[in-house]
């Protein structure tokens, strides 16, 4: 295979926000990607930003065509659908009639748990917190619409998915249950059970509308076809993070736990390859345009990668390219949209940096200045931090428990109960709440800057070695503190210098060396 043979172009689009949903226009003109609250439409020639439109809470957009007109669908997680036209204008931007010539509101007086529409918007469904589903049927000479309530599950329904000829629905369960219902009869036509739910993968249509793919368990999925029949199961050997069937024949992507993009023939039950990784935060969605030949691969830092499958489409063992070359930047986002740009290496520059997103536990090994007669310290420290509140800044809480070594001539001696003790060592825990702001400012490596302010409370006593009722050698010390501290990350390392004032022990310099974990991994 030839692939990488030469420089792979590709457009890279930088926001500020994370992507939160890509879709292509059937005409592969142009392009759509969402944050929470607004949608930016984007030319495919020119990466030129044409419009942008707001609406508050998107859950799912989608283009499709009335007659020769390009349609965008939009549903938001609390139930409000919109379809709205896309005009040429005189300058041959795309642009978005402000107001959608089509809305309907599905909310009522349940909470919503799960919304999605057919791909020519005649039907739209939304499942609320009492297990049903209300299947709206979208009259379009009088812009309304008509439901039909339906019920077969017995817990929270936690997706919905029209088959792409909108014969069909298909509904999952927190239970393990997916129900195939027919949109025309309204009636249940398939139930399935064992449904593998964890990951809240959702059960799907292939794009030939008669075989449907459901996640087996964290590695593995299988096809049905309507009758129920089993008609094939495949592993990956990978945790599976999200499945996507491609807009024509049974072909099938599969996001796995590193974010890459593996893809397989269904008929020919086979495996095509994979697509890697081409940035450092969390994939968020990826979008094939209308032939399958190109993809859209968009990510919780805010970029935006387009490539022809061809050249990033890797053979079993094939390693990816060192260095991604994108083409030259056309055209800005506006104020609201963030900054289009280009970069070379795999990530993004023009002013910009990435930062971390999520919770981590951060274990530190240190050694500290101490007061005289100790000549220092080497402790440990457990900081848990979350970067969620407000990023690229962090703050949370840290514990950290020390033994302080005396000099060789320590001046003191000690008695207790008339019993001379060896010389006592200075034993210590501080609790503190850092505040802090990391970036990493490089865009073709993973080394991240912090610097940090913190405060907090410490106790410390004397300690003559030996456990028990007569440990101490002294009352405890409370005392107060705050500091600073600047550090160099890499990877899942950090190297930390930190000065701090104690109201017992004055001022005290450190140095740390850490390993970061991160904890509760976005979905």
């Amino acid at each position: 295979m030839l692939f990488f043979t030469f420089p792979v172009f590709s457009q890279v689009v930088k926001t500020p926000f994370p992507v939160t949903n890509l879709a292509w226009s059937k005409n592969d003109e142009f392009f759509a990607f969402t944050e929470e609250n607004t949608v930016f439409l984007r030319s495919c020639s020119n990466y030129e930003l044409s419009d942008t439109l707001g609406i508050k809470n998107i859950d799912k957009i989608m283009f499709s065509t009335e007659g020769k007109h390009q349609i965008l669908l939009a549903i938001t997680k609390d139930g409000y659908f919109s379809v709205w036209n896309i005009e040429s204008a005189e300058d041959g931007f795309l642009k978005f009639n402000k107001e959608p010539y089509f809305k309907l509101d599905c909310k009522n007086e349940s909470e919503i748990k799960a919304v999605t529409f057919s791909k020519n918007s005649d039907y739209v469904a939304v499942a609320s917190d009492d297990n049903s589903i209300k299947l709206f049927f979208k009259l379009r000479f009088t812009k309304d619409a008509i439901f039909k309530e339906l019920k077969g599950h017995d817990s929270e329904i936690y997706s919905l998915n029209f088959s792409k000829n909108e014969n069909f629905l298909a509904s999952t369960a927190k239970d393990g249950t997916a129900i195939i219902w027919n949109c025309n009869s309204l009636s249940e036509i398939l139930k399935l059970s064992e449904i593998y739910t964890q990951t809240e993968i959702p059960v799907q249509f292939l794009a030939d509308n008669s075989s449907i793919i459901a996640p087996e368990n964290e590695t593995s999925f299988c096809i049905y076809n309507l009758e129920g029949e089993k008609l094939l199961s495949i592993d990956t050997l990978h945790k599976i993070k999200g499945i996507k069937p491609l807009n024509k024949e049974n072909k099938i992507a599969i996001v796995t736990e590193n974010d890459e993009i593996e893809l397989y023939d269904l008929s020919k039950e086979k495996w095509l390859g994979y697509i890697p990784s081409y940035d450092f935060s969390p994939l968020t969605d990826f979008e094939f345009n209308p032939d399958n030949s190109r993809i859209l691969i968009g990510y919780e830092s805010g970029s935006i990668f387009e490539f022809f499958v061809k050249d990033v489409l890797l053979s079993p063992g094939q390693k990816p390219p060192k260095k991604i070359t994108s083409a030259e930047n056309y055209g800005e986002l506006n104020s609201k949209g963030g900054t289009g740009s280009s970069s070379r290496g795999w990530g993004i520059t023009n002013g910009t940096f990435k930062t971390r997103h999520g919770k981590y536990l951060c274990i530190s090994l240190n050694l500290r200045s101490a007061p005289s007669p100790y000549n220092l310290s080497a402790g440990f420290s457990t900081e848990f931090l979350t970067y969620d509140l407000l990023p690229p800044f962090y703050t949370g809480i840290c514990v950290s428990p020390y033994i302080g070594f005396p000099e060789s001539n320590y001046p003191y001696k000690y008695t207790k109960n008339s019993t001379s003790l060896e010389t006592p060592l200075l034993a210590g825990l501080d609790l503190c709440a850092p505040f802090g702001i990391f970036v990493m400012p490089f865009v073709n490596n993973e080394i991240g800057f912090s610097a940090e302010i913190f405060a907090g409370t410490g106790v410390c006593l004397l300690w003559n070695r030996n456990f028990g009722a007569e440990s101490a050698a002294s009352k405890p010390f409370i005392s107060f503190n705050f500091g600073t501290k600047l550090g160099i990350n890499w990877k899942y390392f950090s190297l930390n210098v930190a000065a701090q004032w104690d109201s017992v022990q004055k001022i005290m310099i450190s140095t740390e060396l850490g390993a970061n974990f991160k904890i509760g991994e976005k979905k």
